[in-house]
């Protein structure tokens, strides 16, 4: 069963004393909803207890609950608009995520990047065929597949103005899927979204890198996104630190990089270094559309680029990609996986371990990833090299 954001309630605890007089009352218990009392049983007096001004009661309080593992499966960049809407109109609304839909549904969290608004309204302020939208009943292919949160911290979200943006916002709260990087404000857009799993808190932030266009960025008055400039982000590194104290695992998810490229910059290295210095433990970066080392850093885990997984693609190798899960404990990182993935007609298409585009994705994992102190196993096991 996934678990939910749990809210919390402290109940007091009331502590009666009662003093026995030399005629001793029948002894009357309450009992909570659904408990019998056996008829046989015989009341047992109570003892007689002396109330000082120095007595002192001693409550026994309950010891903190084990902090488990969670388990957070997670893949990249994702839409529903135009040929994509259409592909499932003729069928259903399970149908892209059909095949991945038991992963994301066996995860206590389930993640990916939404690079599209969703909204009925508004004008593509985007060159023709290059502003993404998607109709707002197409949410239900993310809920059928079980997706918790997505990340709004891309340069496409805001395809269609204003209106669309904030119609996004709306539309995922109106569905249940939680919504990180993005607001209709800097403090929703920055925000920190966390869920309690097995005695564990995660926490989920994100930020833009891409298009760095000020008429994006959220402010206190205006609805945008967290956009970060790498040259001046000791305040939103200093956020990160105060995130970290908050939650047990903190995943932060960042869109950056090269399109269409399996090496990473310089800059995408030394931020995400920066992040886990500052409390990241999981980063999860997205907008290559291509697949990107893995790296184990410290006691920090970094997925560059987590590539396509149902996105527009420019040729066949920007359609090999991969759902990834993990396992996470107080810790940080403890297991992870990559079970890899086609996309075609419009489906994230999950591989048989003997399709020949199945080793191809894993070799171009394992071999982008190694340099990086991460061994990728023949059957999709992510392992730190130690």
């Amino acid at each position: 069963m996934k678990k939910r954001k749990i809210q919390y309630l402290l109940l007091s605890a009331a502590v009666l004393l009662c003093g026995c007089s030399q005629q001793q009352e029948e002894s009357r218990g309450t009992f909570p909803e659904g408990v019998e009392m056996s008829t046989e049983a015989t009341a047992k007096p109570a003892e007689s207890i002396e109330i000082t001004a120095t007595t002192t009661l001693a409550l026994t309080t309950p010891p903190e609950t084990e902090k488990g593992s969670a388990v957070i499966a997670f893949a990249g960049d994702t839409t529903q608009s135009d040929v994509f809407a259409e592909a499932t109109s003729w069928r259903s609304m399970a149908y892209p995520f059909e095949d991945v839909a038991d992963i994301f549904k066996g995860a206590d969290i389930s993640f990916v990047n939404l690079e599209t608004c969703v909204s009925d309204r508004g004008e593509s302020e985007k060159k023709e065929g290059l502003g993404f939208r998607t109709e707002p009943e197409y949410l239900q292919v993310y809920t059928e597949a079980g997706i918790d949160i997505v990340s709004c911290a891309n340069n496409h979200v805001r395809d269609f103005g204003m209106e669309a943006l904030g119609d996004t916002f709306m539309n995922l709260t109106d569905y249940g899927i939680d919504y990180i990087g993005a607001g209709n404000n800097i403090t929703e857009a920055e925000k920190l979204v966390t869920y309690e799993v097995n005695g564990l808190t995660l926490g989920f932030t994100a930020c833009n890198m891409i298009n760095m266009n000020p008429t994006w960025y959220a402010n206190d008055e205006r609805a945008g996104l967290n956009c970060v400039d790498f040259a001046a982000s000791e305040e939103y590194l200093s956020l990160i630190s105060e995130y970290d104290r908050k939650c047990d695992v903190l995943f932060v998810s960042v869109h950056w990089g090269v399109e269409y490229s399996n090496a990473i910059t310089e800059e995408q290295e030394q931020f995400a270094h920066l992040l886990c210095d500052n409390g990241a433990d999981i980063i999860l970066g997205h907008h290559p559309h291509v697949l990107q080392p893995i790296e184990s850093y410290n006691d920090s885990m970094i997925f560059y680029s987590l590539g396509n997984f149902l996105f527009y693609k420019m040729d066949d190798y920007a359609g090999m990609t991969a759902i990834f899960e993990i396992e996470a404990d107080k810790n940080g990182f403890v297991s992870g996986r990559l079970s890899p993935v086609f996309i075609s007609n419009c489906k994230s298409n999950l591989l048989d371990t003997d399709d020949e585009m199945y080793g191809e994705i894993i070799e171009l994992c394992r071999s982008i990833s190694e340099p990086y102190g991460v061994n990728i196993t023949p059957d999709g096991g992510i392992e730190p090299i130690r």
